[in-house]
């Protein structure tokens, strides 16, 4: 379905429009604009304020852009964006008056006020501003429950005010970015809507209205707003949960009263004699748990409920929201049916007896490392799984950041043949040991040793094949192959070659900014080093960004960017669980104001050899480091804080690393000694960031190769590169277990990742050879036999 907004130029151009575009955009109704003058407007309908829908069947529809808006919305009933069910349409209507009233209204009135004399008078700005001011205070405290103005999705309501708080922002009405508690929840809705894919779609599409005429000429003066199409509203066409998540049911006091189903695990579980229960469950949606009151009396599965086993088991509750007259919680459940979904069976070793004598997850603390030796239910204690979900808003904040940038999101390869970094510690990837861990027949092909017997030729044939050779004879940029005698014969194992478990996707992903532009991979990465330091893990994942026609300063902007947004999510997304890791004892004190610190200065940059002379002077002046400074080493972690920590108290970048002791593939500098890399530092883990520009000359790519002991032909496809079409690029890898450190102040990176994996340490998984067809295994989509 097509539809045209009919309007003057100003007017096409305006407030008013964009709300209908917006409202076409979240819809998926094509909408194509046409100029028209004040006359010829009316000539589509007297009506007309300004502006005027024609339909798909011809009808024209006239109105203010409130009453577009809506009309668009109603061509798209599923959408929902009018409102699921009379009574949130009711809310609808009531809000988007509320809105016209005041906002539209006084907005529209200084605007008028402005382009009449100039400028506005004094006292009416500021009585205007009062008002303006009054009207967001309401709204913040009805935002303060919920994320939208109505319902769980965005409606008509939210763009109508969207739009009119921008305009009331464009005209020093408020300010988005101040830190007035009185706007706090407004401003977090405003920012989520006005950066949202949706808003940019609409905002950054050209909008300058085509050459003017009469409506005649439709097919000259109409320009599609919806170039690529927009993205589908998630709804639950099928889907829908049998419960409520006790995250909604905490924020939302509109179920004061009713009748809800929450589920979830026992947190606590208190009796008060026999005729009274208290449960406390929490379904891992927020931090904070919900109490139910069950009782003997009133209590459908109240006895079942006694004989849970405690803290660990499971239910289903139903039952009516009220006002708790208990401190500390807002709301609690009185139940009317408890079912229990599963009992903890922690009464004896056999796990045969009710109880939670033996459940190893008990509501007493827990050190870490115990949680780390339970790692599948650790997910139940609130610190692991405050770490989950900021591990996950960190994931979705960082494909976000790329995705509204314009970055593709590209699958490297986990099966790699190529040692990315050059370090050689690989995990290696082979079938040559079978599939029987127990099997005491494995043999391992190796090459063997072959004589050589010399044929003799004549003098004649001799002079004719060395003729013919020095004519043929074109060096291969493939690596050759090399049969040692005594080595094991890779060409026999499944790849035909030795393949380990890839330590990075840069050199993949660089292939695809070399013809895609901009682009990003994120995925797992292995490393063979023998380390048990809280730093380190043996499986990590990696966000790797590579830009074309960059250098290194756009390199290191862009990871300011991306790490200053990642924090700025964390504050605004995750504020209840960094209060609770600011509070933990595992976790650090003062924790937010770091991380606002973090947002409010620029990152301090300065090079390799600037940052070398500041420690050479503190190591001079008594500062105990353990390693002494000097240039040419590759900067230990003690050294790294102690100047984003100590010396200038924010985050630091680094430049112009020794060429010696950074990768092959970045770029060499004009001194021929450093080169364009750049690591950035923060406080409490040293280096999170390290980039470069990548050394896009071929002739100095392939020198730097062999400097570094690397033989070129490894890496033949990534120098062809440079042959076809080389430009500047760059790029930076961040270890994505050290943000979730940095942003929630734990200490070990063991303690971030679901199941971590050290040397001596991959618990927790299954044999898939034990429980699945080999077969089967190996060919995941065939059909049963």
């Amino acid at each position: 379905m097509t539809v045209v907004l009919v309007g003057t130029k100003d007017e096409l151009m305006g407030s008013g429009a964009l709300k209908i575009f917006l409202v076409a955009n979240l819809s998926s109704i094509s909408i194509t604009e046409r100029i028209v003058t004040a006359e010829e407007l009316l000539g589509v309908t007297p009506l007309a304020q300004g502006l005027a829908l024609t339909l798909s069947n011809g009808s024209s529809l006239g109105g203010t852009s409130s009453y577009l808006m809506k009309t668009i919305a109603a061509l798209a009933p599923a959408s929902g964006i009018l409102g699921n069910g009379d009574h949130e349409a009711a809310q609808v209507d009531s809000w988007v008056t509320y809105g016209i009233t005041n906002f539209d209204v006084p907005i529209a009135a200084l605007k008028a006020a402005i382009q009449a004399g100039g400028n506005a008078d004094d006292s009416l700005v500021a009585s205007i501003k009062k008002d303006i001011h009054y009207s967001m205070s309401v709204l913040n405290c009805h935002l303060l429950p919920q994320t939208y103005m109505v319902g769980d999705q965005i409606t008509v309501v939210d763009i109508a005010l969207l739009v009119a708080l921008r305009d009331a922002a464009l005209t020093n009405l408020w300010d988005p970015s101040s830190n007035d508690e009185k706007t706090t929840h407004v401003r977090k809705w405003y920012n989520g809507l006005i950066t949202s894919d949706f808003f940019h779609q609409v905002t950054s599409t050209s909008r300058s209205p085509p050459t003017s005429g009469s409506m005649t000429s439709s097919s000259d003066n109409t320009q599609d707003v919806s170039l690529h199409g927009v993205a589908p509203t998630v709804k639950n066409k099928l889907y829908k949960r049998n419960r409520i998540r006790i995250k909604e049911v905490l924020q939302d006091s509109s179920y004061v009263g009713k009748t809800v189903t929450v589920a979830g695990w026992t947190r606590t579980l208190r009796k008060a004699g026999a005729q009274l229960l208290f449960l406390e469950i929490n379904d891992g949606s927020c931090g904070a748990s919900i109490q139910c009151t069950c009782e003997a009396s009133s209590t459908e599965g109240f006895e079942d409920a006694k004989k849970c086993g405690g803290t660990g088991s499971s239910f289903q509750l139903t039952g009516v929201l009220v006002e708790s007259p208990s401190e500390g919680q807002a709301f609690e459940l009185k139940v009317t049916i408890a079912k229990l979904l599963g009992a903890v069976y922690g009464g004896d070793v056999q796990g045969d007896t009710v109880g939670g004598m033996l459940y190893p997850m008990s509501k007493k603390a827990h050190t870490l490392e115990h949680m780390r030796e339970h790692a599948h239910l650790r997910p139940r204690a609130g610190l692991h799984a405050a770490a989950m979900r900021v591990r996950h808003a960190m994931a979705y904040a960082t494909h976000k950041f790329f995705h509204d940038h314009g970055f593709l999101y590209i699958h490297t390869p986990i099966i790699t043949c190529a040692d990315c970094e050059g370090a050689g510690e690989q995990f290696a990837v082979t079938t040559m040991l079978g599939n029987d861990p127990n099997s005491t027949d494995v043999v391992l092909p190796i090459f063997e040793e072959v004589e050589e017997t010399e044929k003799k030729l004549s003098k004649k044939e001799q002079k004719r094949l060395a003729k013919m050779a020095a004519k043929e004879k074109v060096e291969s940029i493939k690596p050759e192959e090399v049969k040692i005698p005594g080595a094991i014969d890779y060409t026999k194992d499944f790849f035909g070659r030795r393949g380990n478990l890839t330590v990075s996707g840069q050199l993949n992903v660089e292939t695809h900014a070399c013809a895609l532009s901009d682009v990003y991979t994120f995925g797992p990465t292995f490393r063979a080093e023998n380390s048990h330091t809280s730093r380190h893990l043996s499986e990590f994942w990696m966000i790797e960004p590579e830009i074309a026609f960059a250098d290194l300063q756009d390199d290191i902007n862009l990871a300011e960017d991306y790490l200053k947004y990642c924090v700025e999510y964390a504050l605004e997304m995750c504020a209840e669980d960094l209060e609770f890791f600011e509070n933990s004892p595992f976790g650090e004190t003062g924790l937010r104001e770091r991380l606002r610190n973090v947002l409010d200065n620029p990152f301090k940059r300065l090079t390799y050899t600037e940052a070398i002379s500041i420690l050479e002077k503190a190591y001079a002046d008594g500062v105990g480091f353990e390693v002494k400074p000097e240039w040419g080493i590759d900067l230990p972690s003690e050294h790294e804080r102690y100047l984003c920590e100590k010396v200038f108290k924010k985050p630091v970048v680094l430049t112009n690393y020794p060429k010696d002791i950074k990768a092959f593939y970045m770029k060499l500098d004009d001194d021929g000694k450093t080169v364009a890399a750049a690591d950035i530092l923060v406080p409490k883990i040293g280096e999170i960031i390290g980039g470069s520009q990548r050394e896009h000359r071929k002739e100095i790519l392939v020198q730097r190769c062999v400097e570094m002991g690397l033989d070129p032909k490894a890496i033949w496809w990534y120098i062809d590169l440079r042959k076809y079409g080389t430009v500047p690029h760059a790029g930076f890898g961040l270890g994505f277990e050290r943000l979730i450190l940095f942003i929630t102040g734990l200490d070990n990176i063991r303690d971030v990742i679901p199941f971590p994996r050290w040397a001596g340490n991959a618990e927790f998984d299954v044999d898939l050879y034990d429980i699945i067809d080999v077969g089967h295994l190996m060919s995941p989509f065939s059909p049963d036999p």
